[in-house]
Formats: C-alpha cells, sequence, structure tokens
C-alpha cells in the first residue's frame, strides 16, 4: 500500500474529478466516494504494471519510504 499525493476538484455538475499527482492518470465519479474508488482502481491498475527499470517504478520505490500526502477538496 502506497500513500500517493492526488488532487480533487469537484465540478460544475456535482462530480469529481480526480488527478494523480505523480502518474498522468485522471479519472471522475458521480459522488466523492465513487470518484475515489476510480482514483484507487485506477493507480492500482496502473501501478500493477509497472516494471523495474521503468522511471515510474523507481519513484513509486521512493515514495514507498515516503509519508508525504496531500489531498486537494
Amino acid at each position: 500500500m502506497y500513500n500517493l499525493p492526488i488532487t480533487l476538484l469537484r465540478n460544475s455538475d456535482g462530480s469529481y474529478t480526480v488527478v494523480s499527482n505523480i502518474f498522468n492518470i485522471v479519472t471522475e465519479g458521480a459522488t466523492l466516494e465513487e470518484a475515489m474508488q476510480n482514483g484507487r482502481e485506477a493507480l492500482n491498475c496502473h501501478i500493477e504494471g509497472l516494471l523495474p527499470g521503468d522511471d515510474e517504478y523507481e519513484i513509486l520505490q521512493s515514495l514507498a519510504t515516503s509519508i508525504n500526502t496531500s489531498v486537494l477538496v
């Protein structure tokens, strides 16, 4: 499990957009809970596809020892 920084944006229609601050991932949900779940699923899928030696893999490994998490609501 990783603590990854994300940005949450509330849209004009009341839905939410989740943007990863590290990986190139954007997802949405009709509710905050749905958006967070969609964000978790998207990040998990992305992480599962990383291979040792990839730049993003190395970033992820450096974050494994970090406790820095930020969320903008």
